[in-house]
C-alpha cells in the first residue's frame, strides 16, 4: 500500500515530503546531538561550523536552484540537456572556488564570523561543502524529468546515511573527528552519482548562452536570498559577537529555528508551483489558492498545539540546557503566519526577481536596525521579535507590489478569510501559552 501510494504521488507531493526529510534530519541530528553527551560547548562549535557553512553556501545555492525550473520550462528538448549539464557546471566551479577560499582563509573566516579563534574540524567540513554542496541538483533533475518517486527516495537514502554517518561514530566514543570523515565520504559518494545522473540526463556541452540566460534570471534571486538570509545570519553573527559564548550560542541556535513542516511544506508548494504560474496564469492561481488553503488547514492547528507543549517537551527532547531555548523557538512559531503567503512565487512566476530583491534590502536594513535595539533592550527574545516583524514586512510588501503594480487582487490566490481566522487564532495562542 505504501509504495502504491508513492508510485502515485506528484511532484508537489514528493517535493514536500523531501523537504520533511531534509529538515527532519536537521530536527533528528539536534536531538542525537543533545542526548549524545557532548558539552553544549561542544555543540555550539559544531552549530558554528553549519553557521558558517550556510553563510557561504546557502545564499547563492537556493538561488541558483530557484532558477532552474522557469529557465529549464522555456527550453527545447535538447536545449534541456545541455542545460542540466551547465548547470551542474556552475555548482561544481562555484564550490570549487568556495573550498579554496575558505581553506586558504580559515584564520580570518573562523573569527571574523564566530568570534572564535578556532574551530576543530574546518578542513573536513570545507571537504563536505565541497561535495555536498554540487549533489543538491538531483532533486531538481528529478523534479524537471516528473520522477516524484525518485525524489522521495533519494531523499530518504542521502539524508538517512547522513544522519547514521553522523551519529555512528559519535555513540560509539569515536568523536566528531571521525563523524566529519564519514560525513565528507557520503558527501563523495552523493557527489559521483550526481556526475552519474548528470551522464544519463545531459549533454556534455558548454553552452555560453544558456549560462548567461540562467545566471542573470538566477542573479536577482541570489541577491535577494543574500539580502533575506542575512537577516538570520546576521542574528547568528549578533549573538556571537554580543556574548562570545559558545554556550549562548548554542541555546540561541537550538531555539531560534522555524518551524520544520512549516518551511518544508511551503518551500515545496511554492517551488512545484512556479511551472504552473508561467503555463497557465489563470488556472494556477486558483490552484495555488486551493492548495495554501489546504496547507493552513493543517499548519496552524499543529503550531497552536505547540505553542502550549514546546515549554515542558524542550527539556525532554532535548536536555535540560536547552530548556532556555523553548521560549525563544515560540515566538519563532509565530512566523508559520507569514510562511504561509506565497506572493514570492507569483512574482517570480510573472519574472519580477528584481523586485523580490528591492523588497530584501529594505527588509535587512529594518532588520539590522531591530536587532541591535532589539537585543540590548530585550535579549535573544527580542532578537527573535526581529525577525518577525522583518519576514512580515517582507510579504506585505510583495503582497503590494502584486496589488498595486501588477493588478492581482490577494483574493485572487489567497482564502483571506481563512488566512484571518488563523492568524488572530495563532496569536490568541502565543498570548495565552506565554
Amino acid at each position: 500500500m505504501g509504495f502504491r501510494f508513492l508510485q502515485q504521488i506528484s511532484t508537489t507531493r514528493a517535493l514536500q515530503i523531501f523537504q520533511l526529510q531534509r529538515l527532519g534530519a536537521v530536527v533528528f541530528t539536534s536531538i542525537l546531538f543533545a542526548k549524545s553527551g557532548l558539552a553544549v560547548e561542544e555543540i555550539g562549535a559544531y552549530e558554528m561550523l553549519l553557521y558558517i557553512g550556510t553563510m557561504f553556501t546557502f545564499l547563492w545555492v537556493n538561488g541558483l536552484l530557484q532558477g532552474i525550473p522557469p529557465v529549464y520550462s522555456s527550453l527545447e528538448s535538447t536545449e534541456r540537456k545541455v542545460f542540466i549539464f551547465n548547470v551542474f557546471l556552475v555548482f561544481f566551479v562555484i564550490s570549487l572556488a568556495l573550498f579554496l577560499l575558505l581553506i586558504t582563509g580559515e584564520r580570518w573566516v573562523v573569527p571574523f564570523f564566530t568570534g572564535q579563534p578556532v574551530l576543530p574540524f574546518f578542513g573536513l567540513f570545507c571537504l563536505y561543502l565541497l561535495f555536498n554542496v554540487p549533489s543538491l541538483v538531483v532533486e531538481y533533475i528529478y523534479l524537471l524529468k516528473e520522477q516524484p518517486l525518485y525524489i522521495v527516495v533519494w531523499g530518504g537514502v542521502a539524508f538517512g546515511l547522513q544522519v547514521a554517518a553522523f551519529f555512528i561514530p559519535v555513540w560509539l566514543g569515536m568523536g566528531l573527528g571521525k563523524a566529519f570523515e564519514m560525513l565528507a565520504i557520503l558527501a563523495a559518494l552523493k557527489f559521483f552519482w550526481t556526475v552519474w545522473l548528470v551522464v544519463q540526463t545531459g549533454i556534455f556541452r558548454i553552452n555560453m548562452l544558456l549560462l548567461r540566460r540562467y545566471l542573470v534570471f538566477s542573479g536577482p534571486l541570489i541577491a535577494n536570498l543574500i539580502v533575506g538570509n542575512l537577516i538570520l545570519l546576521f542574528d547568528n553573527w549578533l549573538v556571537g559577537w554580543y556574548y562570545q559564548d559558545t554556550a549562548v550560542f548554542a541555546i540561541f541556535r537550538y531555539g531560534s529555528r522555524e518551524f520544520p513542516l512549516a518551511t518544508a511544506l511551503a518551500t515545496a508548494l511554492a517551488t512545484s508551483m512556479i511551472p504552473r504560474l508561467i503555463n497557465a496564469p489563470r488556472e494556477g492561481l486558483s490552484e495555488l489558492k486551493t492548495r495554501t488553503r489546504r496547507l493552513m488547514h493543517f499548519l496552524f492547528p499543529v503550531t497552536i498545539v505547540l505553542l502550549f507543549v514546546t515549554r515542558p517537551l524542550f527539556p525532554i527532547v532535548f536536555n535540560p540546557d536547552f530548556k532556555e531555548s523553548a521560549a525563544l523557538f515560540n515566538i519563532y512559531l509565530l512566523l508559520t503566519a507569514s510562511r504561509v503567503l506565497l506572493p514570492n512565487a507569483i512574482v517570480l512566476a510573472k519574472g519580477f526577481p528584481a523586485a523580490i530583491l528591492r523588497v530584501g534590502i529594505v527588509e535587512l536594513l529594518l532588520k539590522i536596525v531591530l536587532g541591535f535595539a532589539f537585543i540590548n533592550a530585550f535579549g535573544l527574545h527580542g532578537l527573535a521579535w526581529s525577525v518577525v516583524l522583518a519576514f512580515w514586512l517582507e510579504k506585505g510588501a510583495l503582497i503590494w507590489f502584486l496589488e498595486k503594480k501588477q493588478g492581482l487582487r490577494t483574493s485572487e490566490w489567497l482564502d483571506v478569510k481563512w488566512y484571518s481566522i488563523y492568524t488572530v487564532a495563532l496569536l490568541a495562542a502565543y498570548l495565552l501559552s506565554h
